[in-house]
């Protein structure tokens, strides 16, 4: 009987909101959009945190840059054995690597000298002599395949010839989009780097727990240098997606500002009409019990369906649209843009804290203004009182 009952509330309160179809859609569109922009913001964030993780997994413990006149110069190979004399370095190397501007495709490139390649390749070997591997979105815009040939100019005006050995994999495409990979000799020559000098130092350190306390060596060693750590650059890359993903809450505050419209208009109060059913239910027999489940169905329904659409249409618009709407605002708005597969990151925490900032909120405003209706004698709520 118990169960029936229970069964007989829901099903009057579908058909509550079924007489309200045009103000109740009104309130599932708002709140699905408010759940969609915040879901899509909060998966894409988590995604590219993930990202620039699997980056900084490649990048060494410490790197060391010469400071010039307050700019990055290029490093003397001299200071590698200085460093290597600290207790705890494993070991030390110079790194070879620059930008190239291509006036015809208006694009900026990241040139860098390797000997073993740094990211998967479609298909491929690292390069050797005057080869080189390039990123996929150059490979896309210049319509190059391995085995054709790309022609770059050097730091003296030459134009040098390079034949494409390998393209690197889609799924590196965030970090390796804009990169040509070629030999570091080759590199350094192309660049016009003396032997004796680096762009800067990767620093590896055998136990990780030193790591703080060898940086602190380095920048007393080397006074004009600039020691960075791979936590420094984590919580860079923290601040930079925390700063951007503002910026984009802040171009939707007009949604969330209609949202908490709507929420202040549920909690100022039912209408005269709500009221008036309210207290004819209670002379019907209804108690205060049964008015609040048969509110709290109401709002549950309402924004359990938009919460989940919302987080349906964010899944999809991040992870299998890759972000149309929020790729502008969150990753910059580079010439050459890397065409990258965002990875689902979704955890139960951020579902969570969605739930949180959109479901209660809005259940609240529904329960608060029946409770206090219900409460009413039903004679003076029927007569508007």
């Amino acid at each position: 009987m118990s169960l029936r009952k229970h069964l007989n509330i829901l099903d009057y309160a579908v058909h509550f909101m079924l007489r309200r179809r045009g103000k109740n859609i009104a309130t599932v569109l708002v709140f699905t959009l408010v759940v969609f922009m915040l879901a899509s913001v909060v998966m894409m964030m988590g995604s590219l945190r993930e990202e620039a993780e699997n980056t900084l997994a490649l990048a060494p413990d410490i790197t060391v840059q010469k400071i010039v006149a307050g700019r990055q110069g290029l490093v003397p190979l001299s200071y590698a054995s200085r460093i290597q004399d600290i207790r705890g370095v494993s070991r030390v190397e110079g790194r070879i690597w620059g930008y190239y501007y291509d006036a015809l495709e208006d694009a900026t490139y990241t040139i860098i000298g390797v000997e073993h390649l740094p990211f998967r390749v479609v298909e491929g070997r690292a390069p050797r002599g005057q080869e080189v591997v390039v990123g996929e979105a150059i490979a896309k815009r210049k319509r190059i395949i391995p085995g054709d040939r790309i022609i770059l100019r050097d730091h003296r005006g030459n134009y040098v010839k390079f034949t494409v050995v390998g393209v690197f994999s889609p799924r590196s495409s965030l970090q390796s989009a804009d990169i040509i990979a070629m030999p570091g000799s080759i590199a350094r020559e192309f660049f016009g780097i003396p032997d004796d000098s680096a762009n800067d130092l990767a620093v590896y350190v055998a136990n990780p727990a030193e790591l703080t306390n060898i940086a602190y060596k380095i920048s007393l060693a080397l006074p004009d240098a600039r020691v960075l750590t791979r936590q420094q650059i984590r919580e860079t890359y923290d601040a930079i997606f925390g700063w951007r993903s503002g910026v984009f809450l802040a171009a939707i505050f007009g949604a969330i500002l209609a949202f908490a419209i709507l929420v202040w208009d549920r909690a100022s109060g039912l209408t005269a009409e709500e009221k008036k059913e309210i207290g004819i239910l209670k002379a019907l027999g209804w108690s205060t019990g049964d008015v609040l489940e048969m509110r709290t169905c109401e709002g549950v329904l309402l924004a359990l369906n938009s919460y989940l659409l919302g987080i349906i249409l964010a899944y999809i618009h991040v992870f299998y649209l890759n972000a149309p709407l929020l790729r502008p605002v969150l990753l910059g708005w580079s010439t050459l843009y890397p065409s990258f597969e965002l990875m689902p990151a979704l955890s139960l925490e951020d579902l969570l804290l969605i739930f949180m900032v959109s479901v209660v909120p809005f259940m609240a405003a529904v329960i608060v203004p029946s409770w206090r209706a219900s409460t009413i004698d039903p004679d003076e709520a029927m007569r508007g009182v």
